[in-house]
């Protein structure tokens, strides 16, 4: 997803977060008290709340128009947008020490649960069991925290994992397209063998000649992401967990993991049907290596349709390929309430309109995909964003983004319950994954090496 990262990057691998706060708070929330200080009889004041948000220029021209739309539409509520492009953690962070948090607006994950624990964040429960329509959202997208009982609100918006490819590459090589039905997903040894045939060196041999050259590839079949969102769905494909369900142990050297991590690490060094990692370096972006035809497939988000709608090849978008099950992921971040709020009731009918597709136009766009289960389940609804702009979406869409996120996204990542998990990440699993990619390790000796570093941050859920 777009939100607070770079293309390709989820916020977790940015690293540690330590925040130290502050906050004064008297009296019971609002809607505990069936007070409505917001609520504008005539004369009065309309209730001001203010909304913050990261994301790129284009992202905070369709927000600010969201924003207005809400204003417009509730005369008794003013929302004042707060666009951080830049620091957006500190910057909050200080704002909140000082006593002055917004009332609502995006949060990294993992800072969200440790204010949410503080009471610095809203426990959003209340508000969703009074609102079945609110609460009808993708069940994967929930934050939920103390033993589940408690939920510091859903993604922003909802993100998946899936294969793009070079149409025109397929149709030259002979080779059928990847399946948009998760029932018809090729297993792994179908992906490489695919791979292989779409991977050719400067002499015109794909990777399945003897004269083919590893040493000088013209075109790769695949570019596989290096981050979580690339190798969990695989994991999880295989049966395996990257943290036991209590959050205690990494099980990234179990069997089920290495065996996924091993057959990743495999498209590079032995099958030679993905760049290295000096090679993806000193290559363009995976976007514009499919545009120009050298690379046949890409491994990336549901976000990257915003980038390959606007450019001129022949594309469309598949399944991930699977060891055991057809997998594939949610991820994304939160919005969330801050308890400070004088306003919690007005905040949250904000919550409720600030992802709605039909006012914000990144989904029609292909940035975002939508939370709430009808836009998956009401062929009208899903045409408000698959068919809302003309060549945005491919026709494969509805069988990639419908039926495979409400079917094949089983497992949270951790971002959505593992405590401590940017530290796990960045001190842990991220230099030993480095390893693996490198070439300097075997998907087991990496593993173990993340796990033994891990053990001591293991602090278990949220």
């Amino acid at each position: 997803m777009a939100e607070y990262r770079t293309r390709g990057t989820h916020p977790l691998a940015r690293g540690v977060m330590v925040v130290v706060v502050a906050l004064l708070c008297a009296g019971a929330p609002l809607w505990a008290t069936g007070a409505d200080e917001g609520a504008s009889a005539e004369g009065m004041q309309p209730a001001e709340l203010t909304f913050t948000f990261w994301g790129s220029p284009f992202e905070r021209e369709a927000v600010d128009l969201m924003v207005a739309a809400f204003n417009e539409a509730n005369p008794n509520i003013e929302v004042r947008g707060q666009h951080i492009p830049d620091g957006y953690a500190e910057k909050i962070a200080t704002m909140v020490a000082g006593g002055t948090p917004p009332d609502l607006g995006y949060l990294n994950e993992q800072q969200a649960f440790l204010w949410a624990i503080e009471g610095v964040i809203l426990d959003l429960t209340p508000h969703f069991k009074a609102d079945p329509e609110a609460s009808n959202r993708l069940e994967a997208s929930y934050y939920n925290y103390d033993g589940g009982s408690k939920t510091i609100g859903t993604n922003t918006a909802a993100e998946t994992m899936v294969l793009y490819y070079n149409k025109t590459l397929f149709d030259e090589a002979g080779v059928d397209y990847p399946p948009s039905d998760a029932s018809m997903a090729w297993t792994w040894e179908e992906f490489v063998a695919v791979a292989k045939q779409l991977t050719v060196d400067r002499s015109g041999n794909n990777a399945n000649s003897d004269a083919f050259d590893p040493q000088n590839i013209d075109v790769f079949g695949v570019s596989f992401p290096t981050w979580w969102g690339g190798y969990l769905p695989m994991v999880y494909s295989n049966g395996g967990q990257l943290a036991s369900d209590d959050g205690s142990k990494l099980l990234l050297n179990e069997p089920e993991a290495v065996e996924a991590l091993q057959a990743i690490q495999d498209l590079v060094y032995v099958h030679h049907v993905a760049p290295t990692p000096a090679q993806s370096e000193a290559l363009p972006s995976a976007s514009v290596m499919m545009q120009s035809g050298k690379v046949a497939m890409a491994v990336n988000g549901h976000w990257a349709i915003l980038d390959y709608s606007q450019l001129e090849f022949d594309w469309s978008l598949g399944v991930l390929p699977y060891h055991v099950e057809p997998t594939t992921i949610l991820l994304g971040s939160p919005t969330v309430i801050y308890a400070a709020t004088e306003h919690p009731d007005e905040a949250f009918e904000f919550y409720k309109f600030h992802n709605d597709p039909t006012e914000v136009d990144l989904y029609a766009k292909g940035l975002w995909m939508p939370l709430r289960l009808d836009y998956y389940t009401d062929p009208s609804k899903t045409a408000e964003w698959l068919d809302a702009i003309p060549g945005v979406y491919p026709p494969e869409a509805r069988g990639v983004l419908i039926d495979y996120t409400l079917n094949n996204t089983t497992r949270q990542p951790p971002a959505y319950w593992l405590k401590n998990a940017n530290q796990i990440f960045s001190e842990a699993i991220g230099p030993a994954i480095s390893k693996l990619w490198a070439g300097e390790a075997t998907a087991q000796e990496a593993m173990d090496q993340a796990v033994r570093d891990a053990g001591p941050l293991m602090q278990g859920r949220w």
